[in-house]
Protein backbone atom coordinates (compact mmCIF):
# COMPACT_ATOMS: atom_id res chain seq x y z
CA UNK A 1 0.00 0.00 0.00
CA UNK A 2 0.98 3.53 -0.74
CA UNK A 3 2.16 5.53 2.23
CA UNK A 4 1.40 8.97 2.60
CA UNK A 5 3.49 11.33 3.63
CA UNK A 6 3.09 14.34 6.08
CA UNK A 7 3.46 16.61 2.56
CA UNK A 8 0.74 14.39 0.83
CA UNK A 9 -1.58 15.96 3.89
CA UNK A 10 -0.46 19.44 3.26
CA UNK A 11 -1.15 19.18 -0.32
CA UNK A 12 -5.14 17.96 0.19
CA UNK A 13 -5.35 20.39 2.09
CA UNK A 14 -3.74 22.93 0.10
CA UNK A 15 -6.23 21.12 -2.18
CA UNK A 16 -9.20 21.77 0.20
CA UNK A 17 -8.44 25.29 1.24
CA UNK A 18 -7.99 26.42 -2.80
CA UNK A 19 -11.28 24.21 -3.86
CA UNK A 20 -13.23 26.35 -1.27
CA UNK A 21 -11.73 29.42 -2.49
CA UNK A 22 -12.83 29.06 -5.88
CA UNK A 23 -16.86 28.19 -4.40
CA UNK A 24 -15.96 31.15 -2.06
CA UNK A 25 -15.26 33.25 -5.75
CA UNK A 26 -17.78 31.99 -7.34
CA UNK A 27 -20.63 32.89 -4.78
CA UNK A 28 -19.07 36.40 -4.82
CA UNK A 29 -19.50 36.50 -8.52
CA UNK A 30 -22.53 35.53 -8.94
CA UNK A 31 -23.59 37.59 -6.17
CA UNK A 32 -22.05 40.41 -8.07
CA UNK A 33 -24.09 39.20 -11.34
CA UNK A 34 -27.49 39.20 -9.47
CA UNK A 35 -26.95 42.57 -8.00
CA UNK A 36 -25.81 44.15 -11.89
CA UNK A 37 -29.11 42.21 -13.05
CA UNK A 38 -31.31 43.84 -10.44
CA UNK A 39 -29.71 46.93 -10.74
CA UNK A 40 -30.32 46.87 -14.55
CA UNK A 41 -34.08 45.45 -14.27
CA UNK A 42 -34.63 48.64 -11.97
CA UNK A 43 -33.09 50.87 -14.52
CA UNK A 44 -35.45 50.11 -17.27
CA UNK A 45 -38.43 50.24 -15.12
CA UNK A 46 -37.36 53.64 -14.39
CA UNK A 47 -36.87 54.39 -18.19
CA UNK A 48 -40.07 52.72 -19.16
CA UNK A 49 -42.23 55.04 -16.38
CA UNK A 50 -40.55 58.01 -16.79
CA UNK A 51 -40.07 57.92 -20.93
CA UNK A 52 -41.83 61.07 -21.46
CA UNK A 53 -39.10 62.80 -18.84
CA UNK A 54 -35.87 61.53 -20.42
CA UNK A 55 -34.06 64.41 -22.06
CA UNK A 56 -30.82 66.74 -21.86
CA UNK A 57 -32.61 68.86 -19.75
CA UNK A 58 -33.60 66.83 -16.91
CA UNK A 59 -30.77 65.00 -16.77
CA UNK A 60 -28.76 68.19 -16.88
CA UNK A 61 -30.96 69.18 -13.93
CA UNK A 62 -29.89 66.15 -12.24
CA UNK A 63 -26.46 66.54 -12.53
CA UNK A 64 -26.41 69.79 -11.05
CA UNK A 65 -28.71 68.64 -7.68
CA UNK A 66 -25.92 65.80 -7.67
CA UNK A 67 -22.90 68.32 -7.70
CA UNK A 68 -24.52 70.85 -5.55
CA UNK A 69 -25.88 67.58 -3.65
CA UNK A 70 -28.87 65.64 -3.29
CA UNK A 71 -28.87 67.22 0.31
CA UNK A 72 -30.27 70.46 -0.62
CA UNK A 73 -33.81 69.20 -1.46
CA UNK A 74 -35.97 70.84 1.01
CA UNK A 75 -39.02 70.04 -0.72
CA UNK A 76 -40.50 69.03 3.05
CA UNK A 77 -44.03 70.64 4.55
CA UNK A 78 -43.63 74.04 5.05
CA UNK A 79 -40.15 74.45 3.23
CA UNK A 80 -40.07 77.81 1.78
CA UNK A 81 -38.17 79.57 -0.79
CA UNK A 82 -37.93 83.58 -0.34
CA UNK A 83 -37.57 85.89 -2.76
CA UNK A 84 -37.44 89.80 -3.06
CA UNK A 85 -40.39 91.90 -3.45
CA UNK A 86 -41.81 92.40 -6.93
CA UNK A 87 -45.42 94.11 -7.96
CA UNK A 88 -44.83 92.43 -11.26
CA UNK A 89 -43.92 88.98 -10.36
CA UNK A 90 -45.44 85.60 -11.48
CA UNK A 91 -44.82 82.37 -10.76
CA UNK A 92 -45.56 78.79 -12.56
CA UNK A 93 -44.28 75.37 -11.61
CA UNK A 94 -41.91 73.91 -13.89
CA UNK A 95 -40.27 70.39 -13.67
CA UNK A 96 -39.59 69.55 -10.02
CA UNK A 97 -38.98 73.74 -9.07
CA UNK A 98 -40.74 77.12 -10.22
CA UNK A 99 -40.01 79.58 -12.69
CA UNK A 100 -40.23 83.03 -11.53
CA UNK A 101 -40.64 86.12 -13.84
CA UNK A 102 -40.46 90.06 -12.81
CA UNK A 103 -39.80 93.15 -15.07
CA UNK A 104 -35.76 92.73 -14.50
CA UNK A 105 -35.64 88.57 -14.93
CA UNK A 106 -36.31 85.42 -15.40
CA UNK A 107 -35.48 82.91 -12.36
CA UNK A 108 -35.63 78.94 -12.90
CA UNK A 109 -34.90 77.11 -9.78
CA UNK A 110 -35.48 73.31 -8.19
CA UNK A 111 -37.80 73.16 -5.00
CA UNK A 112 -34.94 73.95 -2.86
CA UNK A 113 -34.52 77.34 -4.06
CA UNK A 114 -31.11 76.29 -6.03
CA UNK A 115 -31.06 78.40 -9.18
CA UNK A 116 -29.75 77.16 -12.27
CA UNK A 117 -30.12 79.97 -14.47
CA UNK A 118 -31.56 83.66 -14.55
CA UNK A 119 -32.37 85.99 -17.60
CA UNK A 120 -32.24 89.86 -17.76
CA UNK A 121 -35.62 90.42 -19.10
CA UNK A 122 -36.70 94.52 -18.48
CA UNK A 123 -40.28 93.85 -19.29
CA UNK A 124 -43.15 96.24 -18.73
CA UNK A 125 -45.98 93.83 -18.25
CA UNK A 126 -44.18 90.65 -18.31
CA UNK A 127 -46.13 87.47 -18.47
CA UNK A 128 -45.29 83.45 -18.17
CA UNK A 129 -46.05 80.72 -19.48
CA UNK A 130 -44.71 77.39 -18.15
CA UNK A 131 -45.09 73.99 -19.47
CA UNK A 132 -43.43 70.40 -19.29
CA UNK A 133 -40.54 71.02 -21.82
CA UNK A 134 -40.10 75.06 -21.69
CA UNK A 135 -40.85 78.59 -19.72
CA UNK A 136 -41.62 81.12 -22.12
CA UNK A 137 -42.09 84.92 -20.91
CA UNK A 138 -43.13 87.62 -22.76
CA UNK A 139 -43.68 91.17 -22.46
CA UNK A 140 -47.12 91.94 -22.86
CA UNK A 141 -48.10 95.09 -24.74
CA UNK A 142 -43.99 95.14 -25.92
CA UNK A 143 -42.14 92.63 -28.41
CA UNK A 144 -39.68 90.76 -26.59
CA UNK A 145 -40.45 87.14 -26.21
CA UNK A 146 -37.83 84.21 -24.85
CA UNK A 147 -38.10 80.94 -24.23
CA UNK A 148 -35.77 79.06 -22.10
CA UNK A 149 -34.91 75.66 -20.53
CA UNK A 150 -33.73 75.10 -17.49
CA UNK A 151 -30.14 76.11 -18.33
CA UNK A 152 -30.02 78.26 -21.66
CA UNK A 153 -32.04 80.70 -24.00
CA UNK A 154 -33.13 78.52 -26.48
CA UNK A 155 -35.19 81.01 -28.37
CA UNK A 156 -34.78 84.99 -28.51
CA UNK A 157 -37.62 87.45 -30.62
CA UNK A 158 -38.27 91.13 -30.99
CA UNK A 159 -41.45 91.30 -32.81
CA UNK A 160 -41.77 93.88 -35.42
CA UNK A 161 -45.52 94.46 -33.84
CA UNK A 162 -46.51 94.47 -30.16
CA UNK A 163 -47.41 91.42 -28.36
CA UNK A 164 -51.05 90.79 -27.24
CA UNK A 165 -50.76 87.68 -26.16
CA UNK A 166 -48.54 83.73 -26.15
CA UNK A 167 -49.24 80.31 -25.50
CA UNK A 168 -47.58 77.27 -25.45
CA UNK A 169 -48.71 73.30 -25.41
CA UNK A 170 -46.69 70.65 -23.70
CA UNK A 171 -45.04 69.47 -26.78
CA UNK A 172 -43.19 73.23 -27.00
CA UNK A 173 -45.57 74.56 -30.02
CA UNK A 174 -46.41 77.74 -29.64
CA UNK A 175 -48.76 80.81 -30.58
CA UNK A 176 -47.99 84.61 -30.72
CA UNK A 177 -50.76 87.47 -31.20
CA UNK A 178 -49.34 90.78 -32.09
CA UNK A 179 -51.19 93.77 -33.30
CA UNK A 180 -50.35 94.84 -36.83
CA UNK A 181 -50.80 98.12 -38.54
CA UNK A 182 -51.46 96.33 -42.08
CA UNK A 183 -54.33 94.00 -40.00
CA UNK A 184 -56.64 93.27 -37.52
CA UNK A 185 -53.99 91.08 -36.27
CA UNK A 186 -51.20 88.53 -36.78
CA UNK A 187 -51.49 84.33 -35.35
CA UNK A 188 -47.55 83.51 -35.84
CA UNK A 189 -47.20 79.37 -35.12
CA UNK A 190 -43.71 78.15 -33.77
CA UNK A 191 -43.06 74.74 -33.24
CA UNK A 192 -40.96 73.07 -30.64
CA UNK A 193 -37.86 73.49 -33.03
CA UNK A 194 -38.86 76.95 -33.28
CA UNK A 195 -39.78 77.08 -36.97
CA UNK A 196 -42.36 79.88 -37.75
CA UNK A 197 -45.15 76.91 -39.53
CA UNK A 198 -48.38 79.22 -39.68
CA UNK A 199 -49.06 82.97 -39.92
CA UNK A 200 -52.81 84.11 -39.64
CA UNK A 201 -52.65 87.70 -41.40
CA UNK A 202 -56.22 88.78 -39.89
CA UNK A 203 -57.92 90.86 -42.02
CA UNK A 204 -61.24 91.26 -40.99
CA UNK A 205 -61.16 89.96 -36.85
CA UNK A 206 -59.41 91.15 -33.80
CA UNK A 207 -57.66 88.11 -31.70
CA UNK A 208 -57.48 88.62 -28.29
CA UNK A 209 -56.51 84.56 -27.02
CA UNK A 210 -55.25 81.62 -28.89
CA UNK A 211 -53.96 78.06 -27.75
CA UNK A 212 -52.96 74.93 -29.69
CA UNK A 213 -54.16 71.68 -29.63
CA UNK A 214 -52.07 68.65 -28.37
CA UNK A 215 -51.85 67.48 -31.90
CA UNK A 216 -49.89 70.01 -32.93
CA UNK A 217 -52.07 70.90 -36.10
CA UNK A 218 -54.65 73.12 -35.46
CA UNK A 219 -55.06 76.63 -32.93
CA UNK A 220 -58.58 77.59 -31.21
CA UNK A 221 -58.73 81.43 -31.36
CA UNK A 222 -60.74 84.06 -29.55
CA UNK A 223 -61.68 86.79 -32.28
CA UNK A 224 -64.64 89.37 -32.28
CA UNK A 225 -65.53 91.35 -35.65
CA UNK A 226 -67.59 94.98 -36.20
CA UNK A 227 -70.71 94.60 -38.06
CA UNK A 228 -73.08 97.73 -38.37
CA UNK A 229 -71.42 99.19 -35.35
CA UNK A 230 -71.79 95.76 -33.24
CA UNK A 231 -69.29 93.40 -32.19
CA UNK A 232 -69.74 89.86 -32.81
CA UNK A 233 -67.66 87.12 -30.73
CA UNK A 234 -66.41 84.40 -32.40
CA UNK A 235 -64.36 81.25 -31.61
CA UNK A 236 -62.45 80.19 -34.62
CA UNK A 237 -60.67 76.71 -35.27
CA UNK A 238 -57.50 76.69 -37.71
CA UNK A 239 -55.89 73.97 -39.40
CA UNK A 240 -51.83 74.99 -40.08
CA UNK A 241 -52.65 73.99 -43.53
CA UNK A 242 -55.37 75.90 -44.14
CA UNK A 243 -55.73 80.01 -44.28
CA UNK A 244 -59.22 79.70 -43.60
CA UNK A 245 -60.80 78.17 -40.40
CA UNK A 246 -62.62 74.88 -39.91
CA UNK A 247 -64.99 76.70 -38.52
CA UNK A 248 -66.63 79.37 -36.66
CA UNK A 249 -68.78 79.52 -33.40
CA UNK A 250 -70.57 82.72 -32.72
CA UNK A 251 -71.48 84.16 -29.60
CA UNK A 252 -74.42 86.72 -28.75
CA UNK A 253 -72.84 88.65 -25.89
CA UNK A 254 -69.47 88.96 -24.74
CA UNK A 255 -65.77 88.06 -25.89
CA UNK A 256 -64.07 85.35 -24.85
CA UNK A 257 -61.38 86.40 -22.20
CA UNK A 258 -59.32 82.86 -22.68
CA UNK A 259 -59.53 79.54 -25.09
CA UNK A 260 -58.22 76.23 -24.07
CA UNK A 261 -57.46 72.95 -26.26
CA UNK A 262 -58.51 70.04 -24.12
CA UNK A 263 -56.67 67.01 -24.74
CA UNK A 264 -59.99 65.04 -25.99
CA UNK A 265 -60.29 67.62 -28.96
CA UNK A 266 -62.94 70.24 -26.70
CA UNK A 267 -62.20 74.17 -26.80
CA UNK A 268 -63.14 75.51 -23.57
CA UNK A 269 -63.68 79.41 -23.38
CA UNK A 270 -63.94 81.70 -20.66
CA UNK A 271 -66.52 84.45 -20.96
CA UNK A 272 -67.97 87.44 -18.48
CA UNK A 273 -71.40 85.22 -18.21
CA UNK A 274 -69.73 81.66 -18.25
CA UNK A 275 -67.87 78.90 -19.85
CA UNK A 276 -68.30 77.04 -23.12
CA UNK A 277 -67.34 73.91 -24.20
CA UNK A 278 -67.40 73.33 -27.56
CA UNK A 279 -67.06 69.80 -29.60
CA UNK A 280 -64.31 69.29 -32.59
CA UNK A 281 -66.99 70.34 -34.94
CA UNK A 282 -67.65 73.37 -32.94
CA UNK A 283 -70.97 72.64 -31.71
CA UNK A 284 -71.99 73.62 -28.04
CA UNK A 285 -71.22 70.76 -25.90
CA UNK A 286 -72.18 72.38 -22.43
CA UNK A 287 -72.73 75.73 -20.95
CA UNK A 288 -72.26 76.62 -17.49
CA UNK A 289 -73.73 80.33 -17.22
CA UNK A 290 -72.43 82.00 -13.57
CA UNK A 291 -75.84 84.02 -13.83
CA UNK A 292 -75.92 86.90 -10.99
CA UNK A 293 -72.67 85.41 -8.91
CA UNK A 294 -69.30 86.64 -9.10
CA UNK A 295 -66.50 84.84 -10.70
CA UNK A 296 -63.82 84.24 -7.73
CA UNK A 297 -61.61 81.77 -8.98
CA UNK A 298 -61.68 78.93 -11.81
CA UNK A 299 -59.54 76.63 -13.22
CA UNK A 300 -59.46 75.16 -16.44
CA UNK A 301 -56.69 72.98 -17.61
CA UNK A 302 -56.07 70.50 -20.44
CA UNK A 303 -57.53 67.50 -18.49
CA UNK A 304 -60.62 66.37 -18.05
CA UNK A 305 -62.36 68.34 -15.24
CA UNK A 306 -63.03 72.33 -14.57
CA UNK A 307 -64.14 74.03 -11.71
CA UNK A 308 -65.44 77.83 -11.10
CA UNK A 309 -65.64 79.26 -7.94
CA UNK A 310 -68.80 81.59 -7.58
CA UNK A 311 -70.07 83.90 -4.84
CA UNK A 312 -73.41 86.30 -4.15
CA UNK A 313 -70.55 88.71 -3.53
CA UNK A 314 -67.19 89.97 -4.16
CA UNK A 315 -66.02 89.08 -0.47
CA UNK A 316 -69.18 86.61 0.58
CA UNK A 317 -68.71 82.80 0.96
CA UNK A 318 -68.05 80.33 -2.04
CA UNK A 319 -69.78 77.61 -3.79
CA UNK A 320 -67.69 74.95 -5.42
CA UNK A 321 -68.65 73.66 -9.03
CA UNK A 322 -66.54 70.60 -10.49
CA UNK A 323 -67.38 69.12 -14.10
CA UNK A 324 -66.04 67.49 -16.82
CA UNK A 325 -65.74 68.02 -20.64
CA UNK A 326 -68.91 66.44 -20.98
CA UNK A 327 -70.82 69.15 -19.04
CA UNK A 328 -71.63 66.46 -16.08
CA UNK A 329 -71.02 68.04 -12.88
CA UNK A 330 -68.83 66.56 -10.39
CA UNK A 331 -69.69 67.91 -7.34
CA UNK A 332 -71.09 70.86 -5.78
CA UNK A 333 -69.17 72.06 -2.89
CA UNK A 334 -70.33 74.91 -0.13
CA UNK A 335 -67.86 77.02 1.56
CA UNK A 336 -68.25 79.74 4.56
CA UNK A 337 -64.62 81.15 3.17
CA UNK A 338 -63.82 83.31 0.42
CA UNK A 339 -61.63 81.34 -2.48
CA UNK A 340 -59.26 83.64 -3.49
CA UNK A 341 -57.42 80.89 -6.10
CA UNK A 342 -57.94 77.18 -7.08
CA UNK A 343 -56.37 74.60 -9.34
CA UNK A 344 -57.21 71.34 -10.51
CA UNK A 345 -54.58 68.10 -10.62
CA UNK A 346 -55.49 65.21 -11.83
CA UNK A 347 -58.93 64.29 -9.63
CA UNK A 348 -57.13 66.63 -6.99
CA UNK A 349 -58.64 70.17 -6.57
CA UNK A 350 -56.65 73.13 -4.07
CA UNK A 351 -58.83 75.58 -3.10
CA UNK A 352 -57.54 78.80 -1.40
CA UNK A 353 -58.83 81.46 1.39
CA UNK A 354 -57.26 84.38 2.78
CA UNK A 355 -56.30 82.00 5.88
CA UNK A 356 -56.47 78.51 4.94
CA UNK A 357 -55.43 75.72 2.22
CA UNK A 358 -58.17 73.40 1.48
CA UNK A 359 -57.10 69.77 -0.71
CA UNK A 360 -60.38 67.98 -1.80
CA UNK A 361 -60.70 65.09 -4.52
CA UNK A 362 -62.63 66.12 -7.09
CA UNK A 363 -65.70 64.44 -6.12
CA UNK A 364 -65.81 66.67 -3.37
CA UNK A 365 -64.18 64.74 -0.40
CA UNK A 366 -61.73 66.90 2.25
CA UNK A 367 -58.17 65.75 2.20
CA UNK A 368 -56.37 68.29 4.14
CA UNK A 369 -57.01 71.85 5.40
CA UNK A 370 -53.91 73.98 7.03
CA UNK A 371 -53.21 77.44 7.74
CA UNK A 372 -52.35 79.88 5.39
CA UNK A 373 -49.81 82.72 4.92
CA UNK A 374 -51.46 85.97 5.02
CA UNK A 375 -50.34 87.57 1.94
CA UNK A 376 -50.64 84.46 -0.28
CA UNK A 377 -51.82 85.26 -3.87
CA UNK A 378 -52.23 81.90 -5.49
CA UNK A 379 -51.63 78.22 -5.07
CA UNK A 380 -50.61 75.94 -7.45
CA UNK A 381 -50.20 72.25 -7.51
CA UNK A 382 -46.56 71.33 -7.97
CA UNK A 383 -47.50 67.53 -7.86
CA UNK A 384 -50.57 65.63 -6.61
CA UNK A 385 -48.51 65.49 -3.19
CA UNK A 386 -47.88 69.16 -3.09
CA UNK A 387 -49.10 72.23 -3.29
CA UNK A 388 -47.10 75.71 -3.44
CA UNK A 389 -48.95 78.90 -1.85
CA UNK A 390 -47.21 81.82 -3.75
CA UNK A 391 -46.79 85.49 -2.77
CA UNK A 392 -45.41 88.70 -3.20
CA UNK A 393 -42.36 87.57 -0.77
CA UNK A 394 -42.19 83.93 -1.04
CA UNK A 395 -43.54 80.42 -1.69
CA UNK A 396 -44.25 77.87 0.58
CA UNK A 397 -44.37 73.84 -0.21
CA UNK A 398 -47.07 72.24 1.15
CA UNK A 399 -47.52 68.52 0.93
CA UNK A 400 -50.41 66.70 1.07
CA UNK A 401 -51.09 63.75 3.80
Amino acid sequence: MPEYSEQDDLMDMSEQQGSKKERIKSKIRFSRFLLLFVAAVFALVLLFVNKDKLNADNFRRLAAKIDIGLSSDKSTDNSVIDYDYNSSGAVGVYKDGIARVTSDSLVIMDNAGTQFQSVLTGFNNPALVTTDKYVMTFDRGGRHLIVTNSFAVVFDMTFDDNIVTASMNDSGYFAVVTESDAYKNKLIVYNSSFEEIYRLNSMSRYILSADISEDNRHAAVSSYYIENSSIIPQINYYSFTEEESLWNAEFEDNIAVSVLCKDDSTVCALFEWGVCILDSKGKEKYRYEFGNKFLQAYSLGRGKYNCVVLSDSHSGSSAVTVFDNAGKTISETGTDVTVISSDIFGDRLALLSRDKIYIYTVSGKLISERENPNDAEYVLFSDKNSVLVVSDSGIVYNLIN
